[in-house]
């Protein structure tokens, strides 16, 4: 079986597939949902990207731009870097990508690893909190937040079973914190928490998730080399071997 077919068989399965509907289904719940106004009518979210059996998984608030958040994007733009005398320039298209592989090169790194050109596909899967797409991650609701992890993002998270959570974003941290400390002591702007780890539960386990900038943030450095240390130190270099996808 090819990668491709073991990739559409993973997300056939019964549980995935009730997550594609879920935007839909918090549009037509009107105004009983607080995605309802985020909530674009007629189209199918994604349930991520990226392969759903490695041991990190990026979470943003919303989707990222339709248009950017396709495999055939994120293929298009490997492809591009692959042929780059050096792994981040202006010309790569999206701040989300350049970030998401300036994260992985630097946890290699501290795991004295060479980068590998699928890196950012093969090592991590990338899904967002809020089913209904915003092009703005700070537009969405605590509501809706709230609602959604409930709804949707935990069944994810159960079904991929990640090792390590990269939470990007303010709305997602805010609820992370608030989940896990049940206090507000402590609770800063994200550019002083970045780089902070919680310990979440997910399932009937505890994995740690690493708070960081949106890399949509503009006005900010956003030092992705601090969250690639905090993973680097946290997981195993065999853990960086990339694993064949299985079915859920």
């Amino acid at each position: 079986m090819s990668k491709g077919q073991q990739y559409l068989q993973f997300f056939g399965s019964d549980a995935l597939k009730r997550l594609h509907g879920c935007a839909v289904a918090e549009a037509g719940r009107a105004a009983d949902s607080p995605c309802e106004r985020l909530a674009l009518p007629l189209r199918r979210p994604e349930v991520g990207f990226g392969n759903p059996q490695a041991p990190i998984v990026f979470i943003s608030p919303s989707p990222l731009d339709a248009a950017s958040a396709s495999n055939e994007a994120f293929t298009e733009w490997l492809d591009h870097e692959a042929g780059l005398e050096h792994h981040m320039t202006s010309a790569a298209p999206q701040p989300y990508y350049q970030y998401a592989r300036a994260v992985l090169l630097s946890a290699r790194r501290r795991l004295g690893q060479k980068s590998e050109k699928h890196d950012v596909m093969d090592l991590a899967f990338h899904t967002w909190a809020v089913r209904c797409p915003t092009a703005n991650p700070d537009l969405v609701t605590d509501d809706a937040l709230n609602q959604c992890v409930d709804r949707h993002l935990q069944s994810l998270l159960a079904s991929i079973n990640p090792q390590l959570v990269v939470a990007m974003g303010g709305p997602l941290a805010r609820h992370l914190w608030w989940r896990t400390m049940q206090t507000w002591d402590g609770w800063g702007s994200m550019t002083t928490l970045h780089g902070r780890v919680l310990d979440v539960k997910l399932g009937n386990r505890t994995v740690p998730a690493i708070l960081s900038v949106h890399p949509f943030q503009r006005g900010v450095e956003l030092h992705p080399e601090v969250i690639g240390r905090a993973i680097g130190d946290r997981l195993k270099p065999e853990q960086f071997q990339p694993l064949e996808l299985k079915a859920a």
